[in-house]
């Protein structure tokens, strides 16, 4: 007869050891900030910034593959807290171009508007170097023209804390339909007291040219086309059409500050684009939570914080004007 061998005995020890020393290979959020003021406070040594760089990089590929959804995106972040502008669509082509275009897009989104150009720009990159999918995360906000950039995207994952703007262009810290807005309040002013309306007439002469008008109009048209453009990459899973879709995101709201959190979002682009409660929503609020504390530390140090690109892009750190 055969002789039985025994079940090889399972050292529980040894397992516990195995499974503290793999919790101890994964980096905190500590292990970063240590470096970044290793690096950047003034008794820091600047030597260490690449370092830093790549505890950075580690720490966010760790959490994309922690998270599960390392195999079924590839990802973006814009985290930007001042301006959108041209310089971040270099950035995020210069990510995007390293896609192979077989996975959605998923970018991590937190900004609260810039260039209307960049915006779009950024939008048609995304899909562009999609499988046909482009999917972003909004963890807090993303507003104006990061609304306008949302527009691009087949899902839009939100939760409480997180939302959209109207994306009325703004000129000069003004809203360009303020100018229209006014205008039209004056001559209702004039037809219930006819009698002001030569006080009113010298007013408009002296202030406004005609031909402001119609530019500022003109670049709220511009907006909505924008708009209209981006949506239009994916109208087969919106609930109106692109054209009524931008309509309302460029005219319906008085306030460019509007919060437009995930009800008001779903009334808008519907419940097959706005997503709650999902992992990449999880992921998201991860990342935003990370890179607001980097941020608060830098500007403890004297430095403006910002990420954008891929999760091999290096972080950017501008020293504040004193």
């Amino acid at each position: 007869m055969a002789k039985q061998t025994e079940p090889k005995k399972t050292n529980s020890n040894q397992e516990k050891v195995e499974n503290i020393d793999s919790e101890n290979d994964q980096l905190s959020t500590f292990d970063v900030v240590r470096l970044m003021i290793d690096a950047y406070s003034e008794e820091g040594n600047d030597s260490l910034i690449p370092n830093f760089h790549n505890e950075l990089q580690k720490f966010l590929k760790q959490e994309f593959q922690n998270s599960g959804l390392s195999k079924k995106y590839d990802i973006l972040v814009l985290f930007d807290d001042s301006t959108m502008l041209k310089s971040d669509a270099d950035k995020i082509y210069n990510a995007v171009t390293k896609f192979k275009k077989d996975k959605p897009v998923l970018l991590i989104l937190y900004s609260g508007g810039g260039v209307p150009g960049s915006a779009y720009l950024i939008g048609k990159l995304c899909r562009e170097y999609s499988n046909g999918e482009f999917v972003i995360v909004v963890p807090r906000y993303a507003k104006s023209a990061a609304t306008l950039l949302c527009c691009a995207a087949n899902e839009i994952h939100m939760g409480s804390l997180s939302e959209l703007g109207p994306i009325d262009p703004q000129i000069n810290g003004m809203p360009a339909l303020g100018l229209k807005n006014s205008i039209e309040h004056i001559a209702e002013l004039v037809t219930e007291n006819p009698t002001s309306s030569d006080m009113f007439a010298k007013y408009l002469q002296l202030s406004i040219e005609p031909i402001q008008i119609g530019y500022y109009e003109r670049v709220a048209e511009s907006a909505m086309q924008y708009a209209e453009n981006l949506l239009s990459t994916h109208k087969e899973n919106l609930p109106k059409s692109p054209n009524v879709i931008a309509n309302e995101l460029v005219y319906k709201y008085k306030d460019h500050g509007f919060v437009i959190d995930k009800s008001e979002a779903i009334k808008i682009l519907g419940e097959d684009v706005i997503k709650s409660n999902t992992k990449e929503y999880e992921l998201g609020n991860l990342f935003y939570q990370f890179f607001d504390t980097l941020s608060r530390i830098a500007g403890y140090l004297g430095y403006n914080f910002y990420f954008i690109g891929g999760l091999d892009s290096e972080p950017t750190m501008h020293q504040k004007k004193s």
